[in-house]
């Protein structure tokens, strides 16, 4: 969740969304794709259905044929519904395969496996006709609303992010979609599909405020350097011969992206702007208040420029690890 201000250019692809800044990178590929939208809202009714929740499938318009085909669709995708999106390699394959499918290509087969494509065109025609018209609508209002601003501070902000993070930033474009449904979170992010350095998912109806949407696209990207993150922590952990506190890269992670952002919007002296985990109350509800007490101590100075980046993991770790 740091780039040059630069102009951004919408750009209309045959699959979505992307930005297109004056130096001709692609930072973010932002999308409104089919396939990607079908396949998390037929898991996630599968998953509904599991525990007896109330569908969003309005099944009232669904006659007797259609009601066996849509569920023959959720039969397929019970077992998915088990898997995590995150980290399951089984879900992240499909969802990256499914990106490259342009909007207008008639079926997914041979880019999935085959059940899945099974599963996903027998849904699709019934997805077209009572809910992608709104769910398109609402991931295209997300786009238009946010993506140009989240584009024109691209090159500041992931420059800022990866200097704080010590992190080698990488120069592939991170794939965004708009989905209807994102899991519990209001987004996630995994590899992405070849040539890219990252595959985000965003619900837009639950990152509505624009202040939640601009840090979150950040926060995301940051996930692609998340593992140089964990090496550095780890590292100084065994130096220490410590075990760190349970997502404490994580922690830092929400906290290094809320004050970046915080200094590129120029928001220090707002007392009305929070960062996002501030906003949700995140470091109580995740249990992390003596996470967030180690990183005002020891991560605030280093952000600061008054400690430098060895000790500042140095003593966060400290701070942040069970002896």
């Amino acid at each position: 969740m740091s780039r040059v201000l630069i102009a951004a250019m919408l750009v209309t692809l045959s699959s979505g969304w992307a930005q297109t800044p004056a130096d001709g990178s692609v930072r973010f590929q932002f999308q409104n794709n089919f396939w990607v939208n079908l396949h998390h809202f037929v898991r996630a009714e599968a998953r509904r259905r599991s525990f007896d929740a109330a569908p969003q499938m309005p099944a009232v318009d669904l006659n007797e044929k259609d009601r066996a085909t849509w569920n023959a669709a959720l039969d397929a995708y019970a077992p998915l519904a088990k898997l995590n999106l995150i980290f399951d390699t089984r879900l992240i394959n499909i969802n990256n395969a499914l990106s490259t499918i342009a909007d207008g290509a008639a079926s997914p087969t041979g880019a999935v496996e085959p059940e899945i494509a099974t599963a996903l065109n027998l849904a699709a025609p019934l997805y077209r006709a009572h809910l992608w018209e709104r769910h398109r609508r609402e991931n295209q209002h997300w786009i238009e609303e946010f993506a140009p601003k989240i584009e024109s501070h691209a090159a500041t902000l992931m420059k800022a992010l990866a200097g704080a993070y010590h992190a080698n930033w990488p120069s592939a474009p991170i794939v965004v979609d708009l989905s209807c449904d994102s899991g519990p979170n209001l987004a996630y992010t995994t590899q992405g599909p070849p040539g890219t350095s990252g595959h985000t998912v965003i619900a837009p109806l639950k990152a509505m405020d624009p202040d939640v949407a601009f840090e979150l696209a950040f926060h995301e990207a940051s996930h692609t350097v998340d593992s140089q993150i964990m090496e550095a922590l780890d590292g100084e952990a065994a130096k220490q011969h410590v075990k760190l506190l349970e997502d404490l890269w994580h922690a830092l992670i929400f906290y290094t992206t809320g004050e970046v952002v915080k200094r590129e919007l120029r928001k220090q002296n707002d007392p009305a702007y929070k960062p996002y985990a501030d906003h949700v109350n995140l470091y109580a509800a995740a249990g992390w208040q003596e996470i967030r007490a180690a990183l005002e101590r020891n991560w605030q100075p280093y952000l600061d420029g008054k400690a430098s980046f060895e000790t500042a993991v140095h003593d966060l770790v400290r701070d942040a690890g069970q002896h």
